[in-house]
């Protein structure tokens, strides 16, 4: 979720991915998250994240706009116990009027998810993830971007305290996530440790700067889910 007109929407999505451990992971739980999105020297922007499903199929929608731009991410996905498949991936972001629209199918998606898809599972793991001693070597993560482009980020647990927020109190589980290539360059995720898929928060530092922040300012949970 570093930002240009198209990062202010993939500040919000743009990042990822499978975790190395195999212990339970919580069961998902369907919701509609509000956010705003404070970016230096952009105006603030609105954000909306819905986890949906049908079936054993689920979709994780991510949108965002400000005056002259908005974007949009949709990553479909198939639960199986712990595994999880990337089925299909979908965005589009426009400055001005102008842009371009991306999309991935279930075989280019057969190896590596895409982000919304990578989100999801980081969220899943992070709060049973071992890498949290800074003597310990970090996680890494791979996933592919909107053009099918390999990536891979380091990421270390830094915190698992409540986290307070406009839309509540939470549980939740801080991780750091960084290029390997671009050490000084920081995006902090922060999940609902119980509820998977669903930011609280999120930082971007870079130099030692803090450059953006998410804050989580409203949730609606479904299927007799409470909220906290």
């Amino acid at each position: 979720m570093p930002f240009t007109s198209r990062a202010v929407v993939k500040s919000a999505a743009a990042l990822l991915f499978t975790c190395v451990s195999t212990l339970a992971v919580a069961a998902p739980t369907p919701f509609t998250a509000h956010y705003r999105l404070d970016i230096s020297g952009w105006p603030n922007a609105t954000i909306t994240h819905r986890l949906s499903h049908q079936g054993d199929t689920w979709e994780s929608d991510m949108k965002a706009s400000i005056k002259v731009a908005s974007g949009e991410e949709r990553g479909r996905f198939r639960l199986d116990g712990n595994s999880l498949q990337a089925l299909d991936y979908t965005s589009a972001y426009s400055l001005l009027g102008i842009g371009d629209d991306y999309h991935l199918d279930q075989e280019q998606l057969s190896e590596l998810p895409d982000r919304q898809t990578a989100l999801f599972e980081l969220s899943r793991k992070a709060p049973t993830a071992r890498c949290a001693n800074p003597q310990v070597s970090p996680c890494e993560l791979k996933y592919q971007d909107h053009k099918e482009r390999d990536e891979t980020l380091y990421y270390r647990i830094t915190d698992r305290g409540d986290i307070e927020t406009p839309a509540g109190t939470f549980p939740g589980v801080t991780v750091d996530t960084w290029d390997p290539e671009k050490r000084d360059r920081h995006l902090y995720f922060t999940f609902h440790r119980e509820i998977p898929g669903l930011l609280l928060k999120t930082r971007y530092v870079r130099d030692g700067e803090e450059r953006s922040h998410l804050t989580l300012i409203d949730l609606k949970l479904t299927e007799n889910a409470s909220q906290q």
